[in-house]
């Protein structure tokens, strides 16, 4: 079976690469699901999110309601009305509008005539007063045009009184200010970076994306996301940009090189090094006395502790934003403990992907990462930068930049240690730092072998002049001709929970060429593959009713030989898949689209063509 590129790599830019998602160009959306709805007039779209500031209000306090709407069209989008939850206008009272409202309607409608602009976001303000107690769980509406969505709200208004009746010796009196730290406060706004991955287009250096980081040692350590420091397939960063956080009013003032010592895709966390000015002269490190934060102890958070999140969010200004909420839970990981990730109330600005989480000390606990976003369609903007399906074209069918989304769960600074620590040592390693076993389920029995030995064992044979599938020698080889184009096989078997194993070379190289095993194939419109390129990259997609997606988009890592004899170690179990290369673990992703299928095996060109790959010892095992 073949494939061309611009037919199957229409992967949308969910997650299109480690540099290109969320790397500091995200939407907001922690307490109000971030919703995207395509007008079936062709009208424009909008995106709406809703969240309460502070979200537990005393009665007789003040709160504000925030509604963003984001328009990810090529046309302005008037916005008509905004529908507040009937319930929360029945405990709180409504004061006053920004931007003022046009007219007010039953129910709650409140009449506008404001434009959002294209690829812009607007924020619209309800300075409230609860004014008796209540909890809300409702849902806020937007009207725009032929387009109607909405977004859910959380709000608690507690009794005052009936607080107060319960400790009458006690007063209400505001929460304790942390101990400020020196230099910088209980708010360490002055440690945050924003960090630039330059690139280059048409001959011309330019901005790529962009993300944040902390300054986590006086002479220059940085810690931030993997996908913000570390190139695509499609871009090479040319360099690292960063600037430093000078005035909480300003925007940052771009001051330095950087390298990166340790970067951990799986993570979404590296360490990165300031190198020089950004004339490319040298540092005096020894008398640098950056402004740094000090590491804190995310093992000890618990639910309901303040967070404070600090970053600089890509869209709607470019100076630094602070955004705060609370721990609201913890999720496990496979092989990483229960506080893998720590979910959190705050609506987070994605921009703040690499930024940094303080608790009230001020200390840095967590990274809002990638890895958290809110979904794979959930974007403001995309912007094409380059043909990425290789169709000739620069266009709506090409892997883009995302310039929007939401992050709702962040790293917990403990599984950043071992990369602080190797990057204190002036160490360098770029890759999962994770032994596979705790990701690719132990094999069990041998459910299908083959050596190759034998030209009758049932693969595919034959081709055209596009690909070719042949025996020769005790190995399989897949060759395809012309450039961005794929090709597959099968041997005709039906598995569901599988672990392969396979050995692959490159009989003849075209220098970014990509192969990998297929599992539960049914036909060429559904299966999924695991794969890895020659020139470093690796990537987990699957094709859904003739829907091509990644599940984990093209990454680098230092851990694949670059035009080298690999084995790959590929295991479909449950819901999760999992792609290992010589015992290195290179990605995991749950996906439960398809649940059995054949087995086979997938080499693709990019700009070259002209390849051969070579397969042997293909085996296939349960899961113990």
């Amino acid at each position: 079976m073949h494939i061309t590129r611009n037919q199957t790599l229409l992967l949308g830019c969910g997650l299109l690469s480690l540099v290109f998602l969320c790397g500091g160009l995200l939407l907001a959306g922690g307490f109000g699901v971030f919703n995207l709805l395509e007008s079936n007039a062709g009208r424009g779209q909008v995106a709406v999110t809703a969240a309460a500031d502070p979200t537990r209000v005393l009665t007789g306090e003040g709160f504000e309601l925030l509604v963003t709407i984001s328009n990810p069209g090529d046309q302005p989008v008037l916005i008509e009305m905004i529908n507040l939850p009937a319930e929360l206008l029945a405990i709180a009272e409504l004061n006053s509008v920004n931007p003022q409202e046009a007219g007010r309607e039953v129910d709650g409608g409140l009449r506008f005539s404001e434009n959002v602009e294209p690829h812009s976001a607007r924020i619209f303000t309800f300075e409230m007063t609860a004014a008796a107690p209540g909890d809300i769980l409702g849902m806020v509406g937007v009207q725009a045009g032929a387009v109607r969505q909405s977004a859910p709200l959380r709000l608690v208004l507690v009794d005052a009184l009936a607080i107060a009746a319960l400790t009458p010796t006690a007063t209400l009196t505001p929460a304790p200010t942390a101990t400020p730290l020196p230099g910088l406060g209980s708010i360490p706004y002055r440690a945050v970076v924003r960090i630039f991955a330059m690139i280059e287009d048409g001959g011309e250096q330019e901005v790529g994306w962009s993300g944040s980081g902390s300054i986590i040692s006086p002479d220059g350590l940085i810690l931030t996301n993997a996908h913000v420091v570390l190139p695509d397939k499609y871009y090479e960063i040319t360099e690292l940009q960063v600037g430093l956080t000078t005035s909480d009013d300003h925007p940052p003032e771009m001051s330095y090189l950087a390298e990166v010592l340790q970067a951990d895709p799986l993570l979404d966390i590296a360490v990165i090094r300031l190198k020089s000015d950004l004339d490319g002269h040298s540092i005096d490190f020894e008398n640098l006395d950056l402004p740094f934060v000090p590491i804190g102890d995310s093992e000890g958070l618990r639910l309901g502790d303040p967070l404070t999140i600090l970053g600089y969010p890509g869209i709607g200004g470019d100076t630094i934003t602070l955004t705060r909420g609370e721990v609201s839970g913890f999720t496990a990981d496979s092989g990483r403990g229960d506080r893998a990730y720590i979910k959190t109330s705050a609506t987070i600005a994605g921009g703040n992907s690499g930024g940094l989480v303080a608790n009230a000390a001020g200390e840095l606990i967590g990274v809002p990462t990638q890895l958290g976003y809110g979904g794979e369609d959930e974007f403001v903007d995309c912007r094409v930068l380059a043909d990425t399906n290789r169709d000739g074209l620069i266009d709506e069918n090409d892997n883009c930049v995302p310039t929007g989304g939401f992050i709702n769960a962040l790293r917990p600074v403990s599984l950043a240690l071992p990369l602080i620590e190797a990057a204190e040592r002036g160490e360098v390693l770029i890759g999962s730092q994770h032994s596979p076993q705790a990701e690719i389920p132990m094999s069990g029995e041998i459910l299908y072998t083959d050596d190759f030995a034998s030209p009758y064992s049932g693969w595919d044979t034959g081709g055209d002049e596009l690909t070719r599938r042949y025996y020769q020698d005790g190995e399989y080889f897949i060759q395809i001709s012309p450039d961005n184009y794929y090709g597959w096989a099968n041997p005709g078997e039906d598995f569901s929970d599988v672990v392969i194993t396979v050995d692959v070379r490159s009989e003849r190289s075209d220098g970014t060429g990509d192969f990998g095993v297929l599992c539960r194939y049914q036909d060429e419109d559904n299966f999924y593959a695991l794969e890895v390129s020659e020139d470093g990259y690796f990537a987990i997609w699957k094709a859904e009713a003739g829907e091509f997606s990644d599940l984990v988009p093209w990454s680098f890592s230092s851990d694949i030989p670059v035009q080298a004899p690999v084995s790959l170690v590929a295991a479909c179990v449950g819901d999760q898949l999992s792609l290992a290369i010589d015992d290195v673990l290179l990605a995991s992703v749950s996906d439960d689209t398809h649940a059995h299928g054949d087995i086979g095996l997938i080499a693709g060109t990019w700009e070259q063509g002209d390849l051969v790959i070579g397969f042997d010892n293909y085996v296939v095992r349960g899961p113990e």
